[in-house]
């Protein structure tokens, strides 16, 4: 397991520890097997705060229901995405709507294999956004758990997750 990858000093519960871990694993079978590319771990988990904008200008966020309820989100600079999709697509020239639609669709397979582990959850469909400081709220009980994680060819991206059991 991913657990070693969580520092004692992290304010997690077990149960965070077993939310993250099956989105760890759906990232890298899902670009693996729909991108032929490896991404690996980029650092620590941390917690975003409340207010702080994601790290990245190209969100993609899909709310879980069920057995859990909460988010999954998904963020990376555009360029990064866009090479991503181009990779998904299998296409060199990709438009503006193509992007939003492979990057909501990755999100949606990556977070359909983790919910699959999780039990019982639904998933919302996605929705992507572009720009600078856009602000996400988690629900008031859960904070976002990021879980950095890198493209060795082509740049870092994070993976973040605010859910508890419903």
């Amino acid at each position: 397991g991913y657990s070693t990858f969580i520092p004692s000093i992290f304010p997690v519960s077990s149960r965070t520890q077993e939310y993250v871990n099956p989105f760890i694993e759906a990232a890298e079978s899902t670009f693996k097997t729909m991108c032929g590319v490896d991404v690996e771990r980029d650092g620590e988990l941390s917690v975003r705060k409340a207010g702080l904008s994601p790290a990245y200008n190209l969100i993609g966020i899909i709310g879980l229901s069920g057995a859990v309820r909460g988010a999954v989100l998904m963020t990376m600079d555009t360029a990064v995405g866009r090479k991503m999709v181009m990779k998904f697509l299998g296409e060199n020239l990709i438009t503006e709507t193509d992007l939003s639609d492979g990057f909501g669709e990755i999100l949606n397979i990556i977070s359909g294999a983790a919910a699959a582990k999780l039990g019982k959850v639904n998933l919302a469909i996605p929705t992507v956004m572009t720009g600078e400081n856009q602000k996400i709220h988690s629900l008031q009980c859960c904070q976002w758990v990021i879980i950095p994680m890198k493209f060795p060819e082509w740049g870092k991206f994070n993976i973040e997750v605010a859910m508890e059991e419903a």
